[in-house]
């Protein structure tokens, strides 16, 4: 069966030097165009599509340093529960130290708090309600590890500020920075 004739002509176009001719014919009035509406369309959606971008990987940093919290949580709770903090000659200061090496890859050492205390069984785990200065700084953690085989409850608090314009707005109307936190409970092993 023979080819049609409108593929025979577009053949012949595709070989050498009208190959050319008919992707510049194609492509060329893009190139001749004097209109702006692309640029205008650019211009009304790159806010917005910034605007998304920016929140989206800010978002993910707030909460990736939310998860990062709890693990420095876990591993200070890991140093409590086994003793380590108790025996030792500078507990609170080894405590910070322990805290600091977990924190560092995310956190400032100086920013994040942990509330620590010990209780006679589960039932009589209650925080007192935290309160928080303007900068964020916990106003009444203590640090009361407890002894062998006593139930530890710790809580962790750590700041974080939004630089994304509405988001910002949105998550800190009054200027005062979000406050992360994390729980654990566990009891002591016989030490």
């Amino acid at each position: 069966m023979p080819w049609p004739m409108e593929f025979m002509h577009h053949k012949r176009l595709l070989g050498g030097a009208n190959a050319v001719q008919l992707v510049r014919r194609a492509i060329g009035g893009f190139w001749d165009s004097t209109s702006a509406t692309t640029a205008l369309e650019f211009g009304m959606i790159a806010p917005v599509l910034l605007f998304l971008v920016f929140s989206t990987v800010e978002t993910s940093v707030y909460y990736y340093k939310q998860s990062h919290l709890k693990f420095v949580l876990s591993q200070a709770g890991r140093h409590v529960q086994t003793g380590e903090i108790q025996k030792s000659a500078t507990p609170k200061a080894d405590f910070d130290a322990n805290v600091c090496d977990a924190a560092k890859i995310v956190f400032d050492c100086s920013q994040v708090y942990l509330d620590v205390r010990n209780f006679a069984t589960v039932a009589d785990v209650v925080f007192p309600t935290a309160t928080f200065d303007s900068t964020g700084k916990p106003t009444n953690f203590v640090f009361q590890p407890g002894g062998s085989a006593q139930i530890t409850a710790m809580r962790a608090s750590a700041t974080f500020e939004f630089v994304t314009p509405f988001l910002r707005d949105i998550l800190q109307p009054n200027g005062a920075p979000v406050i992360m936190v994390g729980f654990s409970i566990f009891k002591n092993e016989p030490f």
